[in-house]
């Protein structure tokens, strides 16, 4: 359906006209004429959609009402922002990509030929701060108003402040199990007749460095962080420890929201 077109309020199936209203019915069958009676079973899958900030998020997980799950994050941090955009998908599952854009330590290592080239001392001090929608994530060493710093919004959207008029931003989709369609964009305020430049360094700075990791995250096993329980983590890893920790808050928040006797919300 993906190839398909809309049709009013359906969606035409691009192989042989099939349509499917927005409850997953199928309405239309051009081949056996408008009369023929579409058994009940003719649907496709459903799931509610919200659209927040230009960007359209499917909700799918458990059948819960609609307060009972997680609000989209907002893109107020990039608001009168110019960006160019990106995206590519990566051997992994959406949770190891994420974990990767998290870590600072790995970056005199895995990026020895790019951004890593310059940092001479390995040791990495990092420190957290929660906020409403995720947390903030940053080196100690970076302090005072204009430090760099990493925004991550929960459920999978990253922010690396740069500077005040240069921030980083990537949305993690998952596609399937081991594939992740990875959208990133390079917001600035440079004047619009610059674009085109920006646009150029920006697509090359991005290939450089997120190829680098691309075989280190389609390697890591178990694939899926939430089945890593045996990973041995250390101070360094605050990203995603913290990561770890907002992910298992929700989850269980929906836990909660089923098991509750009269299917009310009673996460804290």
């Amino acid at each position: 359906l993906s190839l398909g077109k809309v049709c009013g309020d359906a969606i035409e199936c691009p192989f042989h006209g099939f349509r499917f209203a927005p409850d997953g019915r199928c309405v239309r069958v051009p081949a056996e004429g408008p009369d023929w009676d579409i058994p009940a079973h003719f649907r496709v899958d459903t799931w509610p959609v919200v659209e927040v900030d230009d960007y359209v998020w499917a909700w799918r997980g458990p059948d819960v009402a609609a307060a009972d799950r997680p609000a989209p994050p907002r893109l107020d941090l990039v608001d009168g922002m110019h960006f160019g955009e990106i995206h590519y998908e990566w051997q992994a599952h959406y949770t190891r990509a994420i974990e990767n854009v998290l870590d600072y330590s790995h970056l005199p290592f895995v990026h020895r030929k790019s951004i890593g080239a310059f940092i001479r001392d390995p040791v990495t001090r990092v420190r957290t701060e929660d906020h409403e929608t995720g947390f903030l994530f940053f080196q100690v060493r970076d302090r005072g108003s204009d430090r760099q710093y990493v925004d991550f919004r929960y459920p999978n959207l990253w922010f690396n402040r740069i500077g005040k008029n240069y921030l980083l931003g990537a949305t993690f989709v998952p596609i399937d199990a081991t594939h992740t369609e990875v959208y990133v964009r390079w917001y600035h305020r440079v004047p619009r007749p610059l674009h085109p430049l920006v646009n150029v360094l920006g697509r090359f700075s991005q290939y450089l460095v997120f190829n680098d990791d691309l075989p280190i995250v389609a390697s890591q096993r178990p694939a899926n962080a939430d089945d890593a329980e045996d990973d041995r983590l250390v101070p360094s890893d605050g990203g995603l420890i913290a990561f770890r920790k907002l992910r298992k808050f929700h989850q269980t928040q929906v836990t909660d929201t089923l098991n509750a006797p009269d299917g009310t919300h009673i996460a804290s």
